[in-house]
């Protein structure tokens, strides 16, 4: 541990040297990480969040992808700005400056959710899960139909019966084989702590041409700087239960939810297969979809931005 957190700050020192200067995006990302904001729930435990967007608009949470943190939030100030929406963006337990909570279950998250809202006064309010976000968007949906009024999931992960053995092995892994999983999430890590650049551009090259230039430009910074953040307190384990519940039953049922789910998909997604958007669309009775033949995991959200911070919060 004291050698990865000595490599994180050589790293973090190397990407701040003036003669290469961050972009406003980044330089966001750089000051959530740097001045954490957290809620104290019910259970004692601490939830890390970042507000970005308005901070008198209309409030949108917005659940990170995985491993990522609320320095994922940073990707959404700027749309936020311009549309007159404030956005939350929380930390799962473990991830980030979020306490982590080891026997947790993915219906568990509505109750904390709740209690970040009530501690900053936002009373009812819609929700957008990111890929790894999504089961929450979801759940949230699904328990809290009287203070969520719309939810939208991109590139979002669904229940395990949406693909075939080979695309659930990951997820299995972490449930069953956890050492396993916890060597995969390692060696991503050390590539990602190992050089920002070399990193992103792996990713770029791993990507469809629709996602290359976004993991090179700011977007890939700023993904990178919440990926650091999401391990940097609490290490792997957290990461490691959170893929074991993607791979768990969900306890809850699709078609009980009741407001207006919107989904955005890519068929050139590399990262989530848009087989589970699809399992989404059929499962979810209020479920408005769209699919998207030439767009990958991180241009889905790019090129719709807008539509969708609008559609949920309109």
């Amino acid at each position: 541990m004291a050698e990865l957190t000595a490599r994180l700050r050589e790293f973090v020192s190397e990407t701040r040297e003036p003669a290469a200067p961050s972009s406003s995006m980044v330089e966001l990302a750089e000051e959530i990480a740097e001045n954490p904001e957290t809620v104290t729930v019910s259970d004692g435990r601490e939830i890390g969040y970042a507000e970005v967007g308005d901070p008198d608009g209309t409030p949108l949470f917005v659940f990170h992808g995985f491993p990522n943190s609320r320095v994922f939030g940073a990707l959404f100030d700027e749309v936020g700005r311009e549309q007159g929406v404030r956005v939350v963006a929380p930390e799962r337990p473990g991830f980030g400056v979020s306490t982590p909570d080891p026997d947790r279950r993915l219906t568990d998250w509505p109750a904390d959710l709740e209690d970040v809202a009530d501690a900053l006064d936002i009373d009812s309010f819609s929700v957008l899960g990111i890929s790894g976000g999504g089961p929450y968007a979801a759940v949230s949906a699904a328990l809290l139909p009287d203070r969520v009024e719309r939810a939208g999931i991109a590139c979002g992960v669904a229940p395990m019966a949406s693909v075939g053995l080979r695309d659930r092995l990951w997820y299995y892994a972490a449930r069953f084989t956890a050492p396993v999983s916890k060597l995969g999430l390692w060696l991503l890590g050390r590539r990602a702590l190992a050089g920002r650049e070399a990193f992103l551009e792996e990713m770029a090259d791993s990507a469809s041409p629709a996602d290359e230039d976004l993991w090179r430009g700011e977007v890939g910074q700023t993904i990178h700087a919440s990926m650091l953040e999401s391990r940097r307190h609490h290490g792997l384990d957290p990461l490691v239960e959170e893929t074991a519940i993607y791979g768990s039953p969900w306890g809850f049922d699709l078609d009980d939810i009741e407001v207006p789910v919107y989904l955005w998909y890519g068929k050139a997604d590399v990262l989530v297969p848009p087989e589970m958007g699809l399992y989404l669309a059929r499962e979810i009775p209020t479920a408005e979809t769209h699919v998207y033949p030439d767009l990958d995991h991180l241009s889905v959200v790019e090129e719709n931005e807008s539509e969708m911070v609008e559609t949920l919060t309109a």
